[in-house]
């Protein structure tokens, strides 16, 4: 009999991957009248167990169930969970039901929870375990992408009693917060976990959670937390991720920044493990090369947009204080044989770090070999997939934006999208990227129409787009059929709640007032960056007011970024057609120490005047934009409100 109950106890500890409390000494226990149930000491002492008193499972039964579970068997072991449950007697009954829903939740079967608990008797969950179930569903809610409605069903966090239940609980809520945006607050549960967690592993993983939730706070909001009260343990976090941000994880740059970290944090819990790691991870990852080929077309037809890439990351080298190595400027040639052969000679003469090509079609030169000798910073993206070892692909992709905007649009709430793009290469690459990404997600493309981009009026493309085509002819056999002139508002499609556009600056200010004279005034409209140029002009941009677009912090802080000042004031002719490629030779320097960082732990990323910059497996440099939109003709960041 003791044996039985050491395995029921076993058992029961082994709970949402969490440990014992930090605080070493005896399990606290209930009495049998709080009805946890969980096995108790109490409830379940050898000598006030009689022989014939209830129903005991087997004890082989018992240990495969324990086995099943830790072997990671979550559904067998639900099963077996379940057969325990039938042979037994409340509370343990109750327990085992409740641990085999943990079995579902365990195996991502997140959509079977809900039907498991709704199959229940009401006496089935007693005491304590009607509050874990709801513990439980909020984590298939969220399971299941339901986010509010998994915060909204988590208990109080100060009314679960197990720590256990507690730990899982905060795990939900942090990763629910953190999907909502809100990744401050995600951090900080995240610290409340720590105290429930008691191996240098639990308490590892966990500080990873916490640092990858403080990377998705920008530098402005982590300051204004600085600037309120703060705990010490949330302060030391927030100091120290701000110094990793400044430092752009630079070991000559960080490491004294981080001594006096220690100095004031010496007892924080991310003293002991994280920060030394985070310190060796800057020198293991970091890449400072003595020799930089820049290889861009400088003669024939990608010259002005070379010129633009070059000085922009020249600007940027010149005005590095701490820069060691030296530039190579090379007029790479658009043939491939002759490429290859530059590239090759470039690294016989001592070059460590290659930046270019621009033509796509030497990136996908690049991207056929199996490793190149060193590390590569393409300004484009190649048309494979394929990963080659030491290549990273950097550049303006459009395709990119058009994937931002169907995610923002689906956070919006909107499932039902036209789109309205220009009958080029151009405006279909957009429509598909768009589309894709839109369907993917779960939105549906209800229409869609093609207008010509070389004119002015759009009106028939427009009128098709929203099906007021058909109104119309709709209204003429009215006419022709009573003979007589029919009183007759058209009516615009009614199963669509936005528009997608892919147009420039001039196109969209003809578009987004001719729907609005079609009855579409009251649709959201979402478009790329293309409707923004370089220059400012509030007069003529009235006519974008509204449109939603996504864009980069270069363009949408120009006004008070004083090196957009300095670019102006040296290049005035260029900057204003060719801005945003300025701003990507910049980043094309500056993000060269971080590619390796980047690449590895892909959940980082660095804030450029691109955009906010992470890295992919495959070597990808991707932009997460800045939602923005127009008023009284001038650009505004959404997210600032």
């Amino acid at each position: 009999m003791f044996r039985f109950v050491f395995l029921i106890l076993l058992s029961s500890l082994l709970l949402i991957g969490c440990q014992t409390p930090q605080q070493p000494g005896p399990e606290v226990t209930q009495g049998p009248d709080q009805q946890s149930g969980l096995a108790t000491t109490e409830t379940l002492e050898p000598g006030a167990i009689k022989d014939g008193e209830f129903l005991t499972p087997k004890e082989e039964e018992i240990i495969a169930a324990f086995d099943l579970e830790t072997a990671g068997e979550w559904l067998q072991a639900s099963v077996k969970y379940q057969q325990l449950a039938n042979n037994a007697v409340q509370p343990e009954r109750s327990a085992f039901l409740l641990r085999a829903a943990l079995m579902y939740y365990r195996a991502e079967y997140y959509f079977i929870i809900d039907e498991y608990f709704e199959r229940m008797d009401e006496t089935d969950l007693v005491g304590d375990d009607l509050l874990y179930r709801e513990v439980i569903k909020a984590g298939g809610y969220f399971g299941m992408g339901k986010m509010y409605q998994a915060l909204v069903n988590l208990p109080e966090i100060d009314d679960i009693v197990d720590y256990r239940f507690k730990a899982l609980a905060l795990q939900i809520r942090a990763k629910a917060v953190l999907a909502i945006g809100k990744p401050l607050e995600s951090a900080e549960l995240r610290m409340q976990i720590s105290r429930f967690l008691r191996t240098d592993e639990e308490k590892e993983a966990n500080h990873l959670f916490v640092w990858e939730a403080l990377n998705r706070i920008n530098e402005k909001r982590i300051l204004s937390a600085l600037s309120e009260q703060q705990t010490l343990e949330v302060r030391g976090w927030l100091e120290l991720n701000l110094i990793a941000r400044r430092s752009d994880m630079l070991p000559a740059k960080m490491e004294p920044w981080v001594e006096r970290w220690f100095e004031l944090y010496g007892e924080h819990p991310a003293a002991i493990r994280f920060t030394p790691k985070l310190l060796e991870d800057s020198r293991r990852m970091f890449i400072k090369p003595t020799r930089i080929a820049v290889m861009l077309p400088l003669s024939g037809r990608l010259k002005a947009v070379s010129e633009a890439i070059q000085n922009g990351f020249l600007y940027a080298y010149y005005g590095d204080n701490d820069k060691s190595a030296d530039i190579t400027i090379i007029d790479a040639s658009e043939d491939p044989a002759e490429f290859n052969l530059q590239y090759l000679q470039a690294v016989e003469q001592g070059a460590d770090f290659i930046v270019g090509p621009l033509d796509k079609d030497l990136v996908d030169l690049l991207q056929e070999k199996e490793a190149l000798p060193v590390p590569t910073l393409t300004l484009n993206y190649g048309n494979s997939t394929k990963t080659t070892d030491n290549l990273f692909q950097f550049g303006l992709s459009p395709e990119d934006e058009a994937e931002q905007i169907a995610d923002y649009a689906l956070a919006e709430g909107h499932y039902f999208s036209a789109m309205l793009t220009p009958d080029t290469e151009w405006g279909d690459r957009l429509a598909l990227a768009f589309s894709r990404r839109f369907e993917q997600l779960g939105g549906q493309i209800v229409g869609q129409s093609r207008y010509p981009a070389r004119d002015n009026d759009y009106s028939q493309a427009i009128r098709n787009l929203l099906n007021l085509t058909n109104s119309e002819q709709r209204k003429s056999i009215l006419q022709n059929t009573l003979g007589e002139e029919v009183g007759y508002e058209p009516r615009r499609r009614q199963d669509i709640d936005m528009i997608f556009i892919a147009a420039n600056s001039r196109q969209a200010r003809q578009i987004k007032p001719q729907l609005e004279f079609h009855r579409a005034q009251t649709l959201p409209v979402y478009a790329t960056s293309h409707i923004s140029s370089s220059e400012i002009d509030s007069v003529k941009d009235r006519d974008l007011d509204d449109i939603l677009f996504v864009d980069a912090p270069w363009m949408l802080e120009r006004t008070n970024n004083p090196e957009f000042a300095s670019i102006n004031e040296l290049w005035p002719n260029s900057v204003q057609r060719f801005g945003r490629l300025y701003a990507l030779g910049m980043d094309a320097y500056r993000i060269i120490p971080s590619l390796r960082r980047l690449l590895v732990k892909p959940e980082e990323s660095v804030v450029l005047n691109t955009g906010e910059l992470s890295v992919e497996q495959t070597g990808w440099v991707r932009r997460s934009l800045v939602l923005a939109t127009y008023q009284r003709g001038l650009p505004r960041d959404v997210t600032a409100d």
